[in-house]
């Protein structure tokens, strides 16, 4: 039987990451074990989902159609019973907490229904619920709701803005470059990765965040704001992969040791 695994490999990262991370502060819990499975079995649902749709091209559809939808099926069926079997466990009071990765969950379905999954916002609603679903695994398992923040937010903000910065890089080469996409996307990173450092750093002179978010956060916008306003050449995208590997291990080890 043919295995259809992810082929976008940062997407292993983002997945992975806010979990190993959520599970590192908060520990384990059956509700907490119950999300992860259901994450991961969401998460390989999209190669096949990909192939029923047609986005990896006529033939492949044709010929590896059926034997993705049944992949597919299955790996629907177990995120969907995981899912439900969380949310019967979880407490009543932290059931809210589901809608956090839900939410750009259906977003991303959306793009990808309508091919459009490799947008700007098709991407960012896959960073978000990534990191989202590290909201409801802490909770889970009895800890307070700013520990699960503590985790969420900084992997969200690296997700997102180096995601978008990444496609300055792609923007600048794709079909002979699209240099006023190229500038709108630079823009954008700037102004979220500044913008959110800004915010950050305001809340905790006010005391509303501790200064643990602002360690947590800065490597992954210090990396954003310098892909973005110095993009390497598209030949080094494989550098620049491992680069953002090494960040979201920064960030989960800061997570982790301040928590």
């Amino acid at each position: 039987m043919k295995v259809y695994l992810p082929r976008e490999h940062g997407a292993y990262g983002q997945m992975a990451f806010p979990l190993v991370t959520a599970f590192g502060v908060a520990g384990l819990s059956v509700a907490g074990l119950l999300l992860a499975t259901a994450v991961i079995a969401a998460f390989l649902a999209h190669e096949p989902a990909a192939v029923c749709c047609g986005q990896r091209g006529v033939r492949a559809a044709r010929e590896d159609g059926a034997a993705a939808a049944r992949w597919l099926g299955a790996c629907l069926a177990i995120a969907l019973a995981a899912g439900i079997g969380a949310a019967l466990v979880l407490e009543p009071s932290i059931r809210w907490s589901l809608a956090v990765p839900m939410l750009p969950a259906l977003l991303l379905t959306g793009a990808m229904v309508q091919g459009r999954e490799k947008s700007w916002y098709g991407e960012t609603a896959a960073a978000l619920a990534f990191a989202g679903a590290a909201v409801p695994v802490v909770l889970a398992a009895g800890a307070p709701a700013a520990a699960a923040w503590h985790v969420a937010i900084p992997f969200a903000l690296l997700f997102a803005t180096t995601t978008l910065a990444v496609r300055v890089v792609i923007l600048r080469v794709r079909g002979g470059g699209n240099p006023q996409a190229t500038a709108a996307t630079r823009r954008a990173v700037l102004a979220m990765s500044i913008g959110a450092l800004a915010i950050i750093v305001a809340l905790t002179a006010a005391g509303v965040v501790s200064m643990t978010m602002l360690m947590a956060a800065a490597p992954g916008l210090a990396t954003a704001i310098v892909v973005a306003a110095r993009p390497p050449a598209a030949t080094r995208l494989r550098v620049v992969g491992w680069s953002l590997v090494a960040v979201s291990t920064l960030t989960a080890a800061v997570v982790l040791l301040t928590a």
